[in-house]
C-alpha cells in the first residue's frame, strides 16, 4: 500500500495524488517494518479495553494506557510494552483468583511498567519466554505469587509486591528455569507475603540484589532445590521464620546483606525456625560481610551436609546461639570479590 502511494505521488496530473503530507506519515507510522517507527496504542483513546489494544498490537508496539481502573484478565503473546501513561495512576484489577491478572507466554521482549495489579492467582506470570522486564509495578493480594516466572528469565526490577494472600502466597517466585537465561531481582520492595518474600527453586544463576524485603512469613529470601543465586546487599527484616535461606542442594554468594529480627515459628514439617540465615541439606554458600542481628533462634545455622564459608560477618542479639552447625563444615572464607 505505502509503495503504491509513492509510485502514485510521482505521477503528475492526478488530483488523488495530492495526498496531504501528514496523512502520508500517518499511514507510513503504522508500518513499522517500513518506517521504523513503533507503533503507539491508546486505552481508551484507541481502544476500549487493554485486552483489546492487545490482540490488534503488531510487535514491539507500546500500549499506553489512560489513568483509571480497569477489570481485565490480560494474555500476552507476541514482543510489546505495556506501560501507564506519564504520570498516570493505573489499576488493573483481576476478575477472579483463578487466572492471573496478567500472563506472558511463549514469546520474548515484553515490558510491563508502571502499574497497580490486584488479585489474580498470580499478578504478573511468565511461562516459556525470555527477555521480560517488568518494572515499577505496585502488586497486590495476588493468591499465590504477586510476580511467578516459571520456564523463563525476567528482569524484576522496583516493583513494590505486597500482601500475596495466606496460606500459600509469594511475593516473588523463580522456578523452573535450569536452562534459561539468568533472572535478576533487584531493587525491589517485598512486604507482608504470607508464605515468603523472594523464593526461587530450580533456577539457573539468579541475582537477587538491592531488596527491601519486611514482614514476610516463613522466608525474607530462599534459594532452594538445586538453584544457583547471589544474594547482595539486602535488607531483610521481620521474617516469620528464616531471614535467608540456602536449602537443597543450592549454592549462593550470600554478602552485604542486613538480616533484623527474624521471628520464631513452627514450619508444616513441625521444626521450630527463628534463624538469621540457615544453609541446609547439602548446600554451600559463601556469606561475607553480611549483619544479622536479633534472630529468635540462631544467628546462623548450618545443617545436614552442608558447606559455609565465613567472612567478617556480624552476629549479634541471638536468643540461642550466633552460630550452630549440625553435621557441616563451617570454614574461613573470603569476601564478596572473589570470583566463587
Amino acid at each position: 500500500m505505502i509503495r503504491g502511494i509513492l509510485d502514485a505521488l510521482a505521477r503528475p496530473n492526478r488530483i488523488a495524488f495530492a495526498l496531504p503530507l501528514f496523512a502520508l506519515i500517518l499511514l507510513l507510522a503504522q508500518v513499522p517494518s517500513a518506517s521504523g517507527m513503533v507503533v503507539t496504542l491508546r486505552v481508551p483513546g484507541d481502544y476500549g479495553s487493554i485486552a483489546a489494544a492487545i490482540a490488534d498490537a503488531p510487535d514491539h508496539a507500546v500500549i499506553e494506557i489512560a489513568a483509571g481502573a480497569y477489570r481485565e484478565s490480560l494474555v500476552i503473546g507476541r514482543p510489546l510494552t505495556l506501560r501507564a501513561a506519564e504520570g498516570a495512576q493505573v489499576t488493573l484489577v483481576a476478575p477472579s483468583d483463578d487466572t492471573p491478572a496478567i500472563a506472558i507466554r511463549d514469546t520474548d521482549a515484553v515490558s510491563i511498567e508502571g502499574l497497580t495489579i490486584v488479585g489474580g492467582e498470580y499478578g504478573i506470570f511468565v511461562t516459556n519466554s525470555q527477555a521480560i522486564k517488568i518494572q515499577e509495578n505496585t502488586v497486590l493480594d495476588s493468591r499465590l505469587a504477586g510476580i511467578k516466572v516459571r520456564l523463563g528469565a525476567a528482569d524484576i526490577e522496583n516493583n513494590s509486591v505486597i500482601n500475596a494472600q495466606a496460606p500459600y502466597g509469594f511475593g516473588i517466585h523463580v522456578t523452573n528455569t535450569m536452562q534459561w537465561p539468568e533472572s535478576r531481582v533487584t531493587g525491589n520492595i517485598v512486604f507482608g507475603n504470607a508464605h515468603g518474600g523472594i523464593y526461587t527453586n530450580m533456577t539457573s544463576m539468579i541475582h537477587i540484589n538491592d531488596n527491601i524485603v519486611r514482614q514476610n512469613g516463613e522466608y525474607g529470601i530462599a534459594v532452594t532445590e538445586m538453584s544457583h543465586a547471589d544474594v547482595l546487599g539486602n535488607t531483610v527484616a521481620s521474617t516469620t521464620g528464616i531471614g535467608i535461606n540456602v536449602l537443597d542442594m543450592s549454592m549462593a554468594l550470600v554478602c552485604d546483606n542486613l538480616v533484623v529480627d527474624t521471628g520464631s515459628d513452627i514450619d508444616l514439617h513441625g521444626i521450630r525456625n527463628g534463624n538469621g540465615i540457615t544453609v541446609d541439606y547439602h548446600s554451600e554458600a559463601f556469606l561475607s560481610g553480611n549483619t544479622i542481628a536479633g534472630s529468635a533462634l540462631n544467628g546462623l545455622s548450618v545443617l545436614y551436609g552442608s558447606i559455609a564459608f565465613l567472612h567478617e560477618n556480624q552476629i549479634s542479639d541471638s536468643m540461642d546461639q550466633s552460630v550452630y552447625v549440625d553435621e557441616s563444615v563451617v570454614e574461613e572464607g573470603s569476601g564478596c570479590e572473589t570470583d566463587h
